[in-house]
């Protein structure tokens, strides 16, 4: 045949099946090399006869019994090709697993993959032949040492409880240690008797308590599994959790964040995750942050995969409310959600910060004031409080305090940053003793205070305890905190006696001591926890995630207006207030200094006053009949 597309047909074959057996050499696997120039000898052959036919000129008498000789050769070859035939091992290197069961758990080690590189030796059963417990010797490559292993990957491999699970070094050091599986002893102790060895003991995670009820529950979509125990003190007690003891005698790091304590009384519910269960955070909606049926709106993602609910008001009717945070815990995105849920509740809202904050600033955007420093604090603060008397006298025409009703909207006053405020050597003493008074009368008046900063140092306030109960039944969010300050100090005690787990910068950043010596630490960070935390109501806490919500540090567009209300309006004081404001002096932009006495200013002098406290009614606010 003198055809091109015949010769390119068979060039390509024979090429093709070359190709495909070079692959299968290169890659040293020697069982498939075999097989494959078994099935690939027809092709390869068959056109290393079509080429020699083709590049011989004319016709030759050889041709034809060439080519009917192949058929027959490649014919009788037909059934080898289709055969199992497996090589040796000694020809294929395969490992080679000593009979019985400790071959059985060589192959698991090897097929897991638990510890790659490593090898199992000196497996021996430890009680009989008709018990699974053994000990054996986990072996890392000459003149390395063993990784760090999870006793849970040890204990998935061979299909026991993580409790049955022991590793020691040996005395050869960190290049062997000794694993111990002990299945019997395992199925032994139950889960209650494992809580009384290492967690209801005297000095134990949780003194004195019992299991009540266990719970398993399956991975679901995103929640992992996780297992969940109900346990108790006795009546009259109240349970004190110990996070790091109790972390301890599960075999889990604090810093996983995948163990969660809730108290409530002498109860405490535990649950431990697989794996941490707030590394993803769920983008902000309007429907989220809208208030129910019972005055609340989502913040965040509960541990469980609940939705983390504030109540916008207190028990008892207050608009106030705490957030605490570092630097970098996602502290002006809750503002930013908090912001956000006031304006869909058509609550007002005046915002000041301690210093210039360009996120804040894009906040601002969408609230009726916001700005920074002592200045415009002192400012913001007088106007409220000339807007408590103004609103007694609206009260008094309508016969009620604040309520859905009010002719006037809710105002919250957030001030962020608030212990830089109180301690302006010039302000701070004002700004403190006016927002005492705004968080223990506001209520009445429909006016809140919320509370933000990294801590809170309350001391300046006169009347603390009032204060406190004021405060804590409201909104509250502890984000992470400075190290080794417990929630009541970083909170100045508006968190009450609730117990918070400490917040770690990230999700499992930190090398274990097994690690540092060993020497098989790595330096990949974890997952941040931005916006990881707690809710707080009264003693009760929740850990959570907040929302998300763009607000960028590039200059790029925020998200704020998929969360703020659809038709961008910004709701305000009514105009009644505003001209009571105005006549008083104090409705402009709040940057003027204060006439306070200080810094040259006159005393009795300007818009305001110098005493702090209530104003005589102006005169667009006729008294009550």
């Amino acid at each position: 045949m003198d055809l091109l597309p015949a010769h390119a047909s068979v060039a390509a074959i024979g090429a093709g099946s070359t190709w495909w057996l070079y692959q299968r050499v290169k890659n040293r696997d020697f069982t498939k090399a075999v097989r494959s120039g078994q099935r690939l000898l027809a092709p390869i052959t068959g056109s290393t006869v079509y080429a020699a036919a083709a590049l011989t000129p004319g016709t030759s008498w050889w041709e034809i019994p060439l080519a009917l000789s192949w058929g027959g050769l490649m014919a009788a070859w037909l059934p080898v090709t289709r055969s199992t035939w497996t090589p040796p091992a000694h020809l294929t290197g395969a490992t080679v697993y000593p009979p019985g069961f400790p071959g059985l758990v060589m192959r698991l080690w090897d097929q897991h993959e638990v510890a790659p590189g490593t090898r199992i030796e000196r497996v021996e059963q430890t009680l009989s032949p008709q018990h699974p417990d053994f000990v054996c010797e986990i072996v890392a490559p000459q003149g390395t040492a063993v990784p760090r292993i999870e006793a849970t990957d040890i204990a998935a491999c061979f299909g026991v409880p993580t409790l049955c699970v022991d590793l020691a070094e040996t005395e050869a050091g960190p290049g062997r240690i000794r694993l111990t599986v002990t299945p019997s002893r395992g199925s032994a102790r139950s889960i209650e008797d494992v809580w009384a060895a290492r967690i209801a003991k005297p000095g134990g995670a949780i003194p004195g308590s019992t299991i009540v009820r266990v719970e398993h529950r399956p991975a679901h979509g995103q929640m992992p599994a996780h297992g969940m125990i109900l346990a108790a003190v006795e009546p009259g007690e109240v349970a004190r959790v110990n996070h790091d003891q109790l972390c301890s005698a599960f075999g889990v790091k604090a810093e996983e964040v995948r163990l969660v304590a809730e108290t409530r009384g002498s109860e405490v519910l535990v649950t431990l995750y697989e794996q941490a269960p707030l590394t993803v955070a769920r983008r902000a909606t309007r429907d989220m942050l809208s208030l129910d049926a019972y005055g609340r709106y989502t913040i965040g993602t509960a541990h469980d995969g609940r939705d983390a609910k504030v109540h916008m008001r207190s028990a008892s009717g207050t608009l106030h409310g705490f957030l605490v945070g570092v630097t970098g815990s996602g502290k002006t995105v809750c503002l930013a959600l908090m912001c956000a849920a006031w304006a869909l509740a058509g609550l007002t809202t005046w915002v000041t910060s301690a210093r210039p904050d360009a996120q804040m600033s894009a906040v601002g955007r969408h609230v009726d004031r916001q700005n920074s420093g002592a200045v415009f604090t002192w400012w913001m603060l007088k106007a409220a409080i000339a807007l408590m008397d103004i609103r007694g006298w609206m009260n008094a025409e309508v016969g009620h305090d604040f309520s859905a009703h009010s002719p006037y909207p809710g105002l919250t006053l957030v001030l962020d940053e608030f212990n830089s405020l109180v301690g302006d050597d010039l302000f701070g003493d004002d700004i403190a003793q006016m927002t005492d008074v705004l968080a223990r009368e506001g209520r009445k008046f429909g006016i809140g205070v919320v509370f933000a900063g990294q801590s809170l140092n309350l001391d300046k306030l006169g009347g603390s305890a009032s204060l406190r109960d004021q405060v804590q039944g409201g909104i509250g969010v502890v984000l992470r905190i400075a190290g080794g300050i417990a929630a009541r100090q970083a909170t100045g005690g508006l968190a009450g006696d609730a117990e918070l787990a400490e917040i770690p910068d990230r999700f499992g950043a930190h090398t274990s001591l097994m690690d540092r010596m060993l020497g098989t630490d790595t330096d990949v960070p974890g997952a941040t926890t931005q916006g990881t935390g707690h809710t707080v109501t009264g003693s009760d806490a929740v850990m959570m995630r907040t929302l998300y919500v763009h607000l960028p540090d590039d200059g790029s567009p925020d998200g704020l207006a998929d969360i703020f209300p659809e038709d961008g309006a910004i709701n305000v004081l009514t105009d009644r207030e505003i001209d009571a404001l105005t006549e008083l002096g104090l409705w402009h932009d709040w940057t003027m200094q204060p006439p306070t006495g200080k810094e040259g200013g006159d005393e009795d002098g300007g818009g305001g006053g110098g005493v702090i406290g209530s104003f005589a009614p102006p005169p667009g606010v006729a008294r009550a009949k």
